[in-house]
């Protein structure tokens, strides 16, 4: 009995030093000393010398009144083509376009968080219009442009 009492305390000391070893290099890294810290001046150096990246495409706020008026002519002007894109964000989604000569073209159409693609026009038209629907609710988005830019006229309906 004192055999057993003895090998079962030296099976438990033996599995302590082993849990301790283990935890000791997990703690400082298994193949050395873990990364310090970097101090205050270090930080501010490293942040100064990398290069921020500018966004290609600023967004646009989303609508804060829904017109279902016509919002301007449809005719673009003609250096359209290399007319800047257009982000505009409906409850249903945010749809890309930009003015081409013809009308607009949509570049794409990202439904938002519930909804889905309902469609979504193939070609360059001088109304387009991409749906986003949710259960009940559909959300229609059509475009027209206006002085270069994309103009939206956003519908909801239940």
């Amino acid at each position: 009995m004192a055999a057993g009492v003895l090998a079962w305390l030296a099976a438990a000391a033996a599995a302590t030093v082993v849990a301790t070893t283990a935890v000791n290099a997990i703690g400082s890294g298994i193949v050395g000393a873990g990364a310090r810290p970097l101090s205050q001046s270090e930080v501010a150096a490293r942040l100064a010398a990398s290069t921020p990246t500018a966004p290609t495409t600023p967004a646009t706020a989303p609508p804060t009144t829904v017109s279902t008026q016509p919002t301007g002519t449809t005719t673009p002007p003609a250096d359209a083509a290399t007319g800047p894109s257009k982000s505009v964000v409906s409850p249903g989604g945010t749809v890309i376009a930009r003015c081409v000569p013809g009308g607009v073209a949509v570049l794409s159409a990202i439904p938002a968080q519930g909804y889905q693609l309902d469609s979504r026009p193939d070609e360059v038209d001088d109304h387009p219009s991409v749906k986003f629907r949710a259960a009940e609710t559909e959300v229609e988005v059509r475009l027209r442009c206006l002085d270069g830019s994309p103009q939206p006229e956003i519908r909801t309906k239940d």
